[in-house]
């Protein structure tokens, strides 16, 4: 059995449960009252989990949406199997962050700390673990941040995976780099604009592909990552990103999308078969159009 597609069916079991986490009754949510910060679901697999931020720099091009800047900046937030469970963990997100979301989902009266107090499962900048990893790229929805997929990042990690986060800068409400210097989502002024869709998803394809590129310079773990075994998974917008990127970057060889987008298809997918991954709950057969690899 060949590995890759054990990896994506293992990327569709975990997408879709931490994805897709049943609601509460309307009545019960209405009526229970935080005891105190909120904590992310523990992760399901058997390693520890760490996370780490790099901050990069693409000087080959432009910024797509500032223009007063000649270069691209990405965040890219890392989690991976961990040598250690014991240590600090990482913010789940900084108060500015929270303000900005909340403000641009249109919510008051939250006390503050509310959302950037919530509690992650990660170790900041623990030692990385294991050897041969699969690595799955994770691009959000627009407008939202990558933290709004900790939860998934975490689980797939304690699986196995070393997980490469993007936060696509301006392409949400809330991007924050060194010095707490944070950028907002210049990209939402254009969503209407004829062809919005079409550049969102090129732009992303080449960030993933730097961030690949950069990467085993950047991170110090990098050497225990199986560069034969890259997936991406996104979300919305993201998913459409996923799809172009493995046609842009052999490197990615299988993608999944969670959600819809109106973008159509590719050609050029075809379906993997879901197979058992060990450690995972075994997918149940199916044709999805959503696993694609090469």
């Amino acid at each position: 059995m060949r590995r890759l597609p054990a990896v994506a069916a293992g990327l569709v079991v975990l997408a879709a449960s931490a994805c897709s986490a049943p609601m509460p009754p309307r009545s019960a949510a209405l009526s229970a009252a935080p005891a105190g910060p909120a904590t992310l679901p523990a992760p399901t697999g058997a390693h520890p989990v760490g996370t780490t931020a790099l901050y990069l720099k693409d000087a080959s091009r432009p910024d797509p949406w500032n223009l007063d800047v000649d270069a691209r900046e990405l965040k890219v937030t890392l989690w991976y199997p961990a040598e250690r469970r014991d240590g600090r963990r990482a913010a789940y997100m900084t108060p500015q962050e929270a303000e900005l979301g909340l403000r641009r989902l249109g919510v008051g009266g939250v006390p503050d700390g509310t959302l950037s107090g919530t509690r992650t499962n990660a170790v900041a900048d623990a030692e990385p673990a294991g050897r041969n990893l699969p690595l799955v790229v994770l691009s959000p929805g627009f407008t939202n941040p990558m933290n709004t997929l900790t939860s998934l990042a975490e689980d797939l990690a304690s699986r196995g995976y070393v997980v490469a986060g993007i936060d696509h800068t301006y392409e949400s409400y809330a991007t924050t780099f060194p010095g707490r210097r944070v950028a907002e989502c210049l990209a939402c002024d254009s969503d209407t604009d004829p062809g919005f869709g079409t550049g969102v998803v090129a732009g992303r394809a080449a960030d993933v592909s730097f961030v690949l590129d950069q990467l085993p310079a950047k991170w110090r773990g990098s050497d225990l990552i199986d560069r034969s075994t890259i997936a991406m998974v996104g979300q919305s917008i993201g998913g459409a990103s996923a799809m172009a990127t493995m046609v842009r970057d052999s490197r990615v060889r299988a993608g999944r999308r969670h959600g819809r987008h109106h973008l159509r298809p590719h050609p050029q997918e075809r379906v993997l078969p879901a197979v058992p991954v060990p450690g995972v709950a075994a997918a149940r057969p199916r044709r999805s159009r959503h696993l694609v690899g090469a």
